[in-house]
């Protein structure tokens, strides 16, 4: 058993993250890539999530909203407000913006929406 837990947490420390200092500045708070900022809802379970975008997407690609069934995406950027909608089974592309106020509801059991940006 003791060597068997032994070679489990050897193979465990081949899979630890780390920042390599030849990468970079071997500063994690400035080699580290930020998550995608997105949030989730599905129907039943959670139909509503939101978050506020704290930064611009990194490819400028990955961004809008994508899921199946009746689902509504409300972005509020000041006083204005946009509202997305599926159009198709396609995703709905968005340049969301710093400051984006998000909020996704699934409006009916069997659907989903996961919107935001890499």
């Amino acid at each position: 058993m003791r060597k068997a837990l032994v070679g489990v947490v050897a193979a465990t420390a081949l899979f630890v993250p780390t920042v390599s200092p030849a990468l970079g500045s071997g500063s994690p708070t400035t080699d580290t890539a930020r998550e995608p900022e997105s949030c989730y809802a599905f129907n039943p379970g959670q139909p509503t999530c939101s978050f506020t975008v704290t930064s611009t997407s990194s490819s400028g690609t990955v961004t809008g909203a994508v899921g199946p069934g009746d689902w509504v995406v409300v972005v509020k950027r000041g006083k204005q407000k946009i509202v997305l909608k599926p159009t198709s089974p396609e995703p709905v592309a968005f340049a969301y913006q710093v400051g984006d106020k998000v909020k996704a509801t699934v409006n009916a059991a069997g659907g989903f929406v996961l919107a935001g940006h890499d």
